[in-house]
């Protein structure tokens, strides 16, 4: 069973973190979501606390660790939160109807499959990684993950969060993504309420574009990391879509 902790009362949110990421990158979000929801944020494997990964994952087999959590906690509706790789297992689960997905927010994530070039740059990434370690990788890459003028605090904050993952997981994680599937006809047609919020200064995932009125879009000032870049901006938005009547 994958980490995770639950927090709060009302409908439940589901928090999934991206590459690099681990419960801890929603902090300067979610003690204002649990006032509000009943928050389930997961650690996805070998991210975070949970353990490291056996075998080849897909976004689905992803998707079904979350699944699994969800059962044991016995919810069967929810809203689902993901950020850059947790979209795109938010966009799995959607597409299997794995679960009832009342509302989804996919934060700096997309719906288009790596190109080419991406897969080979990931590849490299997985050699780079099994080869130097964690710590060395992440020093190298997470300035791509911000703003070029963000706060020095938010970028070793990051660090500090991505520092906790474990290489196999790393690893693991890099080869799901390179194998993830289109899902821009999912987005089209889904009739799913979808909140899209990616970053003016974002350079790490292809915008998502649509024309489906049940996906909306907003754009933060930021980098790929909104959610410590402009947290407050962040929750607003996802306060707004998921309970606007208030």
């Amino acid at each position: 069973m994958l980490n995770y902790t639950r927090n709060g009362s009302g409908e439940a949110v589901v928090l999934i973190h991206g590459f690099l990421g681990g419960t801890a990158i929603y902090d300067r979000i979610i003690d204002a979501l649990i006032q509000r929801f009943d928050v389930i944020a997961i650690d996805l494997p070998g991210h975070g606390k949970s353990e490291a990964p056996e075998g080849d994952y897909t976004m689905y087999r992803y998707a079904e660790g979350i699944i699994d959590v969800l059962m044991a906690e016995k919810v069967e509706k929810s809203y689902w939160i993901g950020h850059s790789m947790g979209g795109y297992i938010t966009l799995a689960a959607i597409e299997k109807n794995y679960t009832n997905i009342e509302k989804a927010v996919l934060l700096y994530s997309s719906d288009a499959p790596d190109t080419a070039e991406a897969i080979e740059k990931r590849t490299k990434q997985q050699e780079e990684i099994m080869e130097h370690g964690v710590g060395s990788f992440v020093d190298g890459i997470i300035h791509n993950f911000l703003a070029p003028d963000a706060k020095t605090e938010d970028v070793l904050f990051a660090k500090e969060v991505a520092y906790e993952a474990k290489a196999e997981g790393l690893v693991t994680a890099l080869g799901a993504m390179k194998t993830r599937p289109d899902q821009r006809d999912l987005i089209d047609v889904t009739s799913t309420q979808i909140l899209v919020i990616e970053g003016e200064q974002d350079n790490a995932v292809t915008p998502i574009e649509t024309t489906n009125p049940n996906v909306s879009k907003i754009k933060t000032n930021t980098g790929h990391l909104g959610m410590l870049e402009d947290p407050q901006t962040v929750l607003r938005e996802i306060l707004n879509f998921l309970n606007p009547a208030e």
